[in-house]
């Protein structure tokens, strides 16, 4: 598979019932290629798709049975994926903010980890 497919609007609502406006509009025109090789290293400065000097917060949400040490919920990872997607540019913390929570669920409850990411406006 080489370069984008395009996508049915049709097919992207039914694999993400709950998907906003805007990531629909953003993925009917192209799916992302997955790279095949999952790697340690950095991303290079030419190797994000643009560079915005607007601060974010990114906030990993744990949903668990069993409520974790904090420094297991592996923060870094989510924000290391978002960036290797192209959905955050960079994690500089001048520019990023990383917020970890984590909630208990009921029994027979779904274990989730859910990953929001938001504009910080400057004053």
């Amino acid at each position: 598979m080489g370069g984008a497919e395009l996508v049915n609007p049709d097919e992207l609502r039914r694999l993400f019932p709950n998907a906003s406006v805007d990531l629909l509009a953003r993925n009917a025109r192209q799916t992302p290629v997955v790279e095949s090789n999952s790697r340690d290293a950095t991303l290079g400065a030419s190797e994000v798709q643009g560079r915005s000097s607007q601060s974010i917060l990114v906030r990993v949400t744990s949903h668990r049975k069993k409520l974790l040490d904090e420094d297991n919920l592996c923060e870094k990872y989510h924000v290391d994926l978002c960036r290797y997607a192209g959905i955050i540019s960079g994690d500089e913390a001048e520019k990023t903010k990383i917020e970890v929570r984590q909630f208990k669920i009921k029994k027979g409850g779904t274990e989730k980890t859910t990953i929001e990411i938001f504009q910080i406006t400057q004053p």
